[in-house]
């Protein structure tokens, strides 16, 4: 017969725990009871183990963002420069004037086509509009604003009498970009669509000429 480890008594057909190998009685078989060295060393290093996957996790993330961010604005750049080489040719282009760029902003059809979420978005307009720009022979630029939440697509125009505008061409408005600010004018707009609220404030933004 044997003994239980842990109690002493003997044991007909004594039980082996599976961590340290050891025999025990019936009630002291169980890891806990017999207070097993062998399994707080495996709970420690299951512990450590997911502490690891975690950090690294984490470091992945943090690398991985500023490269997907690095490779949204190659491609939306390339993009650009597809769409808009055609137009701008050897052609002499040119920055406008504060007036002269309200009365192109007036009179481009951009604003007239429709959002359609993942086929006709903000880069859109901003391309085409922009292309439209190239045609009247007008300098203007591409401008990928980043906000908290997402980032938006704009343009601008370095006029020659007021210096740099943005132009939201979905709205046709002269808009603003304050770092730290709000995108969306809040007399127009709550920070709130359907129901969830949103962060729009701009963190930075890149311009394309």
């Amino acid at each position: 017969m044997s003994k239980c480890k842990q109690c002493g008594i003997e044991v007909l057909f004594p039980f082996g725990c599976c961590y340290c190998r050891k025999a025990f009685c019936p009630e002291h078989v169980i890891p806990k009871k017999h207070q097993c060295p062998k399994l707080s060393q495996e709970l420690k290093y299951c512990h450590q183990k997911k502490k690891t996957m975690k950090e690294e996790t984490l470091k992945r993330k943090k690398f991985v963002s500023p490269i997907l961010a690095f490779c949204i604005i190659l491609i939306l750049s390339s993009t650009i420069t597809a769409r808009t080489s055609y137009y701008s040719g050897s052609g002499e282009l040119r920055n406008p004037t504060y007036q002269e760029a309200l009365q192109f902003i007036e009179s481009d059809q951009t604003d007239k086509n429709q959002y359609k979420e993942g086929k006709y978005t903000c880069a859109d307009f901003a391309a085409d509009f922009k292309s439209n720009a190239l045609k009247a022979s007008y300098r203007c630029g591409y401008v990928l604003v980043f906000l908290a939440d997402w980032s938006h697509a704009i343009n601008c125009f370095n006029t020659t009498d007021c210096g740099l505008i943005f132009v939201e061409p979905q709205e046709d408005e002269i808009v603003t970009l304050k770092i730290g600010q709000p995108y969306w004018d809040r007399t127009k707009y709550a920070p709130q669509f359907y129901g969830r609220t949103y962060n729009d404030t701009v963190t930075g933004f890149l311009i394309t000429w």
